[in-house]
């Protein structure tokens, strides 16, 4: 497969119309985006992964992908050129025409609602409606110098926030503290175009979050975060059990899963690719994990180097085999296939997580003949 990046990015075949109308006919069993999360490469420019992330995000707007998924990250080279995902959407939406702009998501106890509301109801003009919000409580303790009193209370703030975020995207007014305690009620402006605000809950591991994600009709995003496929069908339930004791239709909503992605017709060539760059980003995302479960314990946690090496090619191992689409595109259908079983309703592909940006590159045709099957 010898196509150019330009060519991938804009290749079509037949009439446009004719295309068009055979896919409002047929239904998408399964959605595809692209979550952008680190990037660790030491060696590439700050300003190189901000020109890979926007190949990448132009790529899916040609391409068929719903949206792309943009994090929040602070203080930390793992992920931390993603400070803020408003400015990044702001950058990326002029050179796009269809695909959504998500986050993955927005750390709700570092941010007042009405300032959350405010940046994204500009994006949401400039897109013509195409923004989307994913949030999360937020883990990491340094983050939380933007507001240290949230941190103990964080999934409770996340929680109470979001209903004000949404009242406030709707035009409704809320009432917040100002100097001395004094109340102003608030109307935020500039008006988004949307009228209601898409939701995504990001949940990993907790049973109650995917319940309480159901319970209130938000869209979940997740992780497989150590389960297999099986296990994450469980928690799928969990959260079509939350919906329905809400009287709302345990089939609808969105079950976004983040799966690490690299396809090529040569599985050796995704093995070495994957192999030493997938391990550095297992180890630089263990070593923050470890460093945010020792601060929330307040005591330390101290990994040594045979337990680092041991994690890091457990982890390695696992994922590639059975929690990634590594390989060819018969390797990635398989898993695909395997997501749509237990309930997923859209996958978000992480291709930036330390691989070679030429054969990322080279192996998004081999990516777009996958989603191909399903768009």
């Amino acid at each position: 497969m010898n196509q150019s990046i330009e060519d991938l990015l804009g290749v079509s075949s037949g009439s446009d119309t004719q295309v068009a109308s055979e896919k409002k006919q047929k239904k998408n069993p399964i959605a595809f985006s692209f979550l952008f999360f680190s990037d660790v490469q030491q060696h590439i420019s700050n300003a190189e992964k901000y020109a890979f992330m926007t190949d990448i995000t132009v790529f899916g707007d040609k391409n068929g992908f719903e949206a792309i998924y943009i994090p929040e990250r602070h203080f930390y080279e793992f992920g931390s050129i993603y400070a803020n995902s408003a400015v990044m959407a702001a950058y990326l939406i002029p050179q796009t025409e269809r695909i959504r702009f998500r986050t993955a998501g927005v750390s709700v106890p570092l941010h007042h609602p009405a300032e959350i509301v405010e940046w994204w109801a500009m994006n949401d003009i400039l897109s013509n409606g195409r923004v989307d919000l994913g949030f999360g409580s937020g883990w990491n303790k340094p983050d939380f110098i933007y507001a240290p009193d949230s941190y103990e209370d964080r999934r409770m703030i996340c929680g109470d926030r979001i209903p004000i975020i949404q009242q406030l995207w709707r035009g409704e007014t809320v009432s917040f503290p100002g100097p001395g305690g004094e109340q102003f009620p608030i109307k935020v402006h500039p008006r988004p175009i949307q009228k209601e605000l898409n939701v995504w809950l990001l949940v990993t591991q907790n049973d109650e979050g995917f319940l309480h994600a159901g319970r209130q009709g938000y869209n979940v995003f997740t992780m497989l975060y150590g389960r297999n496929f099986k296990a994450m069908e469980q928690k799928i339930a969990i959260y079509k059990q939350g919906r329905a004791e809400a009287g709302l239709d345990p089939e609808g909503g969105t079950v976004t899963l983040m799966l690490h992605t690299l396809l090529h017709h040569d599985l050796e060539l995704v093995k070495k690719a994957v192999e030493v760059s997938f391990k550095s980003y297992i180890r630089s995302a263990l070593e923050a994990h470890v460093k945010a479960a020792a601060d929330a314990r307040h005591e330390g946690v101290r990994l040594t180097e045979d337990e680092r090496k041991k994690m890091t090619e457990y982890a390695y191992q696992r994922y590639f085999k059975t929690a990634a689409i590594f390989g060819t595109v018969d390797d990635g259908l398989s898993v695909v296939e395997e997501a749509i079983g237990i309930g997923v309703d859209e996958i978000a592909c992480v291709v930036d997580f330390g691989v070679d940006y030429s054969i990322v590159r080279e192996s998004l045709g081999y990516l777009k003949e996958l989603v191909s099957n399903y768009i």
